[in-house]
């Protein structure tokens, strides 16, 4: 049984989210996106997003930012960092910090499919609990 996915983007660079946004389409998950922690907090109530993948920074917050939107959000969602270097520290900082995951580029097709559907699947579990 095939589920649709609903991921929203917050970025206001275009690398490496844009790539993210390429290979997304390419598993079928539909994408919104918002360039500022104001316009996901707008948009979320709205859309109600399995996934929020997050750049580490944004023109009016960080990556700890958009896990706290999440965190209030109506409805289960589960926050993604994009990360543009391998930083082990950070990884478990966004960890601890309440983040589902931490992707890099090149986002390879097989492993980013585990992680979408990985973190909906855990969302749209706590929507149904």
């Amino acid at each position: 049984m095939s589920h649709r996915y609903l991921a929203l983007l917050v970025h206001d660079r275009p690398a490496p989210l844009e790539s993210l946004k390429s290979a997304l389409k390419e598993l079928a998950v539909e994408t919104y996106s918002v360039n500022s922690c104001q316009e996901a907090k707008r948009l979320l109530p709205q859309t109600h997003p399995h996934i929020v993948f997050t750049d580490t920074t944004l023109p009016d917050g960080t990556w700890a930012d958009v896990v706290d939107l999440a965190e209030n959000a109506t409805s289960p969602v589960n926050v993604i960092v994009v990360g543009s270097n391998k930083d082990v520290k950070f990884y478990i900082a966004a960890l601890e910090r309440g983040a589902y995951d931490f992707v890099l580029p090149p986002f390879e097709r097989k492993a980013l499919d585990y992680v979408v559907h990985s973190a909906a699947d855990d969302a749209r579990l706590r929507g149904h609990a």
